[in-house]
């Protein structure tokens, strides 16, 4: 290796050093010492020449040295992670040993680079043992905190352990469930073309082909981890659907309603590999989609999208929803939010799918069996008519678009801390949710259009795609300004037709404060307790960190 390039590995790794031992939290004395002589010695590498690094023996030391102080980094570094650093200070408490060891190595590295360093006072032994001492007593004082962490790792560990344990009796159960099958169809030719019938509407896969690696949301009615499909070698997100038990008639809903998804193939639209329906083990094996659902990534800041990334998301959404709208046999999606906008790097931009359609007799029967975690309702995205016990229609699926739209542009959840009865009551009268100044005008009318009182007044989703075109036309030719900055709500009262007194502002100091936000439509505005924090959870179909 080139002796230029190797310093500057040197000089790098040194850096590299200095911002570890920052961090460290454990031996901080020693290590901090083991990087002040590494910086010692690599500015004395600096007085080397041109015809000092030519030569062979300088070379070879060099490199020495070089992986000399990569060993010390790779050493100091564990002391920082904040989950191992106490198990290896249980096992070998201040590591005097290891620390002896390297600062021997430095110092025959040093030696033979022959830099003209006064090594005996560069590495003083009693400095050491000060260190050592140093070092000691800190993790003496840290005694109760390096236990309770080794207790907890200790939990962790036993938890993962029984988890093995209990995925392996599932998988065993599956195997002994699929064998059963094989042999009831040799036996029954009756059981057998029933068997063949289910078959048929969709592929079955089997528990015992897929490993369940970590779970990635939790919704109403089901959980869903990221997994492998191993037949197939492929990373899949695994819907576990939160039921015990399927009689003839809800297991020919489920079978009817997944064949439907299953056969429906856009790229807009999730991709539905197959189920497994074990008893006990009721799943949608899905594509898994890396970034997860819109809703996430709008909540957590993960991304910061340019208006030209909202014109393509709303477009790829829309686009999915109208395929839907098309078929055939149109399918009304019936809950369409941004937790089932799901999304996934795609070149330089993003590939966008709508997920969760179809399910609605499958989520029904398993809200009734069982008591659903907390999870984000549909009520936000409910168009009035169906406030109204009104039926599901292609016009109920814009008005959700419209909201999903809103949340888009404004970055900012719907109704946040607001309850159900507030949101229907404010949503029948005709209020909607403020749209700030700063969105641009063709999204201000695509929302408003999207989200109208009256159903017919709302476009359909082919023209919706007209506008969103139009829309991305203006900001090709920069009409409109290529901010990532997304824009923020007023918290302000305006357009209503209530105002509030001082005396009512008043609260006691029993009550949690309020703030408003600024609604656009007829009525007050809705209160939303500073103080609540909303439960958060997800409903659909499982694709991405944390959504359902």
């Amino acid at each position: 290796m080139d002796p230029i390039a190797v310093l500057n590995i040197i000089y790098g790794t040194g850096v590299l050093i200095k911002k570890t031992v920052e961090n460290v939290k454990a031996n901080k004395q020693q290590c901090k010492r083991l990087g002040e002589r590494i910086d010692a010695i690599s500015q004395c590498l600096k007085s080397l020449n041109d015809r000092d690094l030519k030569r062979s023996e300088i070379k070879q030391s060099l490199d020495n040295f070089r992986k000399c102080v990569q060993e010390c980094l790779d050493f100091i570094t564990p002391f920082k992670e904040k989950t191992s650093w106490f198990v290896r200070v249980f096992k070998n408490q201040n590591h005097k040993e290891q620390f002896q060891e390297l600062n021997l190595q430095l110092s025959q590295c040093a030696n033979d680079l022959n830099l003209g360093i006064n090594l005996k006072q560069l590495f003083d032994v009693k400095i050491d043992e000060n260190d050592q001492k140093t070092d000691l007593n800190t993790i003496e004082s840290k005694i109760d905190d390096i236990a309770q962490l080794m207790e907890q790792m200790k939990e962790e560990q036993y938890n993962h352990y029984k988890g093995i344990e209990e995925n392996t009796k599932q998988r065993l159960n599956s195997l002994k469930y699929n064998l059963q099958q094989d042999i009831i169809k040799i036996k029954d030719p009756v059981k057998a073309k029933e068997i063949a019938e289910e078959e048929h509407a969709f592929l079955h896969i089997p528990f015992h082909d897929l490993i369940q690696e970590k779970r990635i949301g939790q919704g109403g009615f089901a959980d869903v981890y990221r997994g492998r499909w191993l037949s197939q070698c492929d990373e899949v997100a695994i819907k576990v659907i939160r039921i015990q038990f399927l009689d003839d008639r809800i297991k020919g809903d489920f079978v009817n309603e997944i064949s439907i998804m299953h056969h429906i193939h856009y790229p807009h639209i999730l991709n539905i590999f197959g189920a497994c329906m074990e008893p006990n083990n009721y799943a949608l094996i899905v594509e898994y989609m890396s970034l997860g659902s819109l809703y996430d990534i709008l909540r957590q800041k993960r991304l910061q999208f340019t208006w030209s990334d909202r014109c393509s998301i709303a477009n790829q959404m829309t686009k999915g929803i109208n395929y839907l709208h098309k078929l055939p046999r149109p399918i009304l999606h019936r809950d369409i939010k941004s937790l089932n906008i799901l999304m996934t790097e795609h070149g330089k931009g993003f590939l966008v799918k709508v997920a969760d359609f179809g399910l609605a007799k499958t989520r029904h029967e398993t809200s009734r069996q069982s008591a659903s975690g907390p999870s984000v309702g549909t009520l936000p995205w409910k168009a009035p008519e169906l406030l109204k016990m009104g039926r599901h229609t292609e016009a109920s699926d814009v008005y959700a678009l419209g909201i999903v739209f809103w949340e888009l542009c404004t970055e900012c959840e719907p109704y946040e801390g607001a309850d159900d009865p507030t949101i229907s009551a404010f949503v029948i009268r005709g209020d909607r949710l403020n749209i700030p100044t700063n969105i641009p005008k063709g999204f201000v009318d695509l929302i408003s259009s999207a989200w109208a009182h009256e159903p017919q007044k709302r476009r359909n989703c082919q023209q919706i795609l007209n506008v969103i075109k139009a829309i991305s036309s203006e900001i090709d030719e920069n009409k409109i300004s290529q901010t990532n900055i997304p824009p923020v709500l007023k918290k302000n009262v305006a357009n209503s037709d209530k105002t509030v007194s001082p005396q009512q502002r008043s609260q006691s100091s029993e009550r949690p404060k309020k703030r408003q936000y600024e609604i656009a439509g007829r009525g007050a505005p809705i209160p939303i307790p500073t103080n609540s924090i909303p439960i958060l959870g997800f409903e659909l179909v499982g694709i991405g960190p944390k959504s359902v």
